[in-house]
């Protein structure tokens, strides 16, 4: 398949997040451009970033999940009306009490765990490769799978 990239790259909009309530808010001015413009794919990039950096401490968590309980949601609906797939990247942290399994834990808890209906683990392989982990979906079982991205594009 063929892609002029002069027109695909015409139909890429792209929108930066100054903080949390700009990022909510794009999520609202997407929805807008979904009404002028069919929406196929919405990607947010570091999903718990900036709710990270603003909600500091203990005393912020419940305030910031909640936020992010909210735009997960938004997210959740945005995909539901537009027919479009929404995907997110989040970040991960270290869990040094992990005496076996996975030392590392999604950032956002549960409440991304769940808002998710698939969720993939991203990690760097040797010589260049990449491995994609199925963690979570609805039909199917925890599986790998191995690929390497280059200027062809991605390849298994």
């Amino acid at each position: 398949m063929d892609v002029d990239p002069v027109e695909a790259l015409h139909k890429i909009h792209v929108a930066r997040a100054f903080n949390s309530s700009h990022q909510m808010l794009l999520v609202e001015k997407a929805m807008e451009m979904s009404h002028t413009i069919p929406v196929k794919l919405l990607i947010v990039d570091s999903l718990t970033a900036h709710f990270r950096a603003e909600y500091v401490g203990r005393g912020a968590l419940a305030e910031r999940q909640q936020l992010l309980n909210k735009h997960l949601h938004d997210l959740l609906r945005f995909g539901d009306l537009t027919n479009s797939v929404v995907a997110v990247t989040n970040q991960v942290s270290a869990k040094p009490d992990a005496f076996f399994g996975d030392p590392t834990r999604p950032i956002g808890g549960h409440i991304v765990g769940h808002a998710a209906t698939y969720r993939l683990y991203l990690r760097k392989s040797k010589g260049g490769k990449r491995i994609a982990r199925l963690i979570d979906s609805p039909n199917l079982p925890e599986a790998e799978a191995v690929f390497t991205v280059s200027e062809e594009g991605i390849r298994d």
